[in-house]
């Protein structure tokens, strides 16, 4: 039975590409429920757009605040060297946490899996999460960020000898994974309400002892959940195609049926980037030569890549 319980962090502005995800989620699993964490200030206009019995809403205060996230920020940056540039994304950086310790507080709560699922991303094909008591490893060759992986290191205290990434829009837990998780991070023995301050401090405090020079991205929760979950169970990563890259506008229904029988599994509209593409692209339709263009380019690069990637595993699936 195919009951799936996803979460998201969000903001109004991708409402309309939650619904559409929605949709096709009905589509795909018999049962669903969505968790959307917002801010409070929005609330409001969530509820009156997705008034659904299997859509929550969330107060992202009841996780943690961004005042509460903020101040362990500010305790920890007194001295650091870049913190005028780390002010400019310190919210891509609370949204992350807040979908980890969303998750955790979830699994701990309900004793189920939980999926998390990027509010801009909209699935096109129906996918397998979980699979005799773990998540399936997905992957993809679309991207390989050193950075996430240092900071990785430093939070887990190991890798693995070879992975690809698990910057795939979405990442599943399970309970067990979730205990190796809390485990890996010495938070087992913490208790449920100072979690979501632990989880914050480790992470902003790992980002600023690992980093000494400044990146824009330093830290992906889905890497970290990605390689920990690995580590627990190294069954071989699946590697996925998604678009996600390069797009300027919305996907008809002829290039969703051409992209689907491609096998493309979701579709990202990173429409709050500050570029020529992701401007106003949920206003515009996606034109075809570049879709023709960046469809080339993914299928050439997945599976002369997915070569590789069969070698690599069986060279290091004994580490």
């Amino acid at each position: 039975m195919s009951n799936y319980t996803f979460c998201q962090v969000s903001l109004q502005e991708n409402i309309s590409i939650i619904e559409k995800n929605y949709n096709n989620l009905k589509k795909f699993y018999k049962k669903i429920k969505i968790y959307i964490i917002c801010p409070d200030h929005q609330i409001k206009k969530f509820k009156e757009s997705l008034n659904l019995d299997d859509i929550e809403i969330i107060n992202e205060d009841s996780v943690i605040s961004f005042h509460e996230f903020k101040n362990i920020y500010l305790n920890l940056t007194s001295t650091l060297k870049y913190k005028n540039e780390f002010d400019q994304r310190l919210k891509w950086y609370y949204q992350q946490i807040l979908k980890i310790c969303y998750a955790i507080k979830y699994i701990n709560t309900n004793k189920k899996n939980i999926i998390i699922w990027d509010a801009d991303t909209i699935i096109l094909k129906k996918i397998k999460f979980f699979d005799n008591g773990y998540s399936i490893k997905y992957g993809n060759f679309f991207e390989f960020h050193k950075q996430y992986f240092k900071t990785n290191k430093s939070i887990l205290k190991i890798q693995p000898n070879y992975f690809i990434s698990f910057l795939n829009q979405f990442i599943s837990i399970t309970q067990n994974e979730l205990e190796f998780f809390l485990k890996k991070i010495r938070a087992e023995k913490i208790s449920s309400n100072k979690i979501p301050s632990y989880i914050s401090y480790l992470i902003l405090k790992n980002i600023f002892d690992t980093h000494v020079v400044y990146n824009g991205s330093m830290f992906s929760e889905y890497e970290l959940l990605g390689q920990s979950s690995y580590l627990l169970n190294k069954k071989k990563q699946i590697p996925i195609i998604t678009l996600r890259f390069g797009l300027n506008g919305i996907l008809s229904d002829s290039q969703i049926s051409l992209v689907r029988l491609l096998n493309f599994k979701h579709i990202t509209y990173e429409h709050c980037h500050q570029n020529k593409n992701s401007i106003g692209m949920l206003s515009r339709n996606q034109t075809w030569p570049s879709l023709i263009k960046i469809i080339i380019k993914s299928l050439i690069k997945h599976y002369l890549r997915l070569i590789k990637h069969n070698l690599n595993y069986m060279i290091n699936r004994y580490e």
